[in-house]
């Protein structure tokens, strides 16, 4: 007798296991998932820049900076030009001196993603940009798992915060100054076209030598489409992927109502 009352209990004890995991799996997918999406929103974003980091150096190995002999100058480091390249490929702006810049004018600078070391390496940065963001909302979703396109939507843009973070931390620290004199002189570039057209040539060239030229990333356009735009329209993407059906049931449900 004993021995069935024991288990009898125990079989009760199963019941009541088995009865509470759904709630205690519905209770963990009522908050949204910062910490997790954080994690794999930093992953994406470490791998991204790495990417680019990895095919600077490459361009780096291989460009020549300006002047010659003694007057040769160095190159900007590779880990801020990879910084820019990051940047440019989710269509942040950059600045000298507070005029808008072109990267690609830049002198002495080799920036993977307007380099080009390697045949289609542009491309290759390109979708491992969009990738990581999508592939980041895509998986925090799954991990969710949403059950439908607006919790998935949700879930996904918890990825974005360190997109924003890294992107702050970019146009703060990822700035360089240019002093040497070929440098200053080559930013102005031939027949009158220069990386800032903003900036006159004869304000920093003068008789007397040359001005320092600060540049480096826009803040507001590197928080705003670095930080936060994109990334989280790439993210809600892939968000949406998980849902599929339901997204485009949705869409179908609004095209009919118009």
């Amino acid at each position: 007798m004993v021995e069935d009352s024991e288990l009898e209990y125990e079989d009760e004890q199963h019941d009541d296991q088995r009865t509470q995991q759904p709630q205690t799996h519905q209770n963990t997918n009522n908050g949204l998932p910062f910490k997790q999406g954080a994690v794999i929103g930093a992953i994406a974003v470490i791998a991204t820049y790495l990417s680019h980091l990895l095919v600077t150096v490459i361009a780096t190995a291989q460009a020549s900076p300006v002047g010659s002999g003694e007057d040769v100058t160095e190159l900007v480091a590779s880990w801020e030009a990879a910084g820019w390249s990051y940047l440019s490929v989710f269509g942040a702006g950059f600045e000298a001196e507070g005029e808008r810049a072109v990267l690609a004018d830049v002198p002495n600078q080799a920036a993977a993603f307007v380099s080009t070391p390697f045949l289609l390496s542009s491309s290759l940065l390109f979708v491992v940009a969009i990738g990581g963001a999508v592939g980041a909302g895509y998986a925090i979703a799954r991990y969710t798992e949403a059950e439908d396109a607006t919790e998935a939507v949700k879930a996904s843009l918890t990825v974005v915060p360190p997109y924003l973070v890294f992107a702050l931390i970019a146009a703060v620290v990822m700035t360089h100054t240019f002093t040497e004199d070929a440098t200053v002189t080559a930013f102005f570039g031939d027949l009158g076209v220069n990386a800032a057209p903003g900036l006159e040539e004869g304000e920093y060239i003068d008789g007397d030598g040359v001005s320092d030229i600060e540049f480096g990333p826009a803040t507001s356009s590197a928080v705003l489409y670095a930080g936060l735009l994109v990334p989280a329209v790439l993210a809600a993407i892939g968000g949406l992927i998980t849902q599929w059906r339901d997204a485009l049931e949705t869409v179908m449900a609004k095209v009919d109502q118009q």
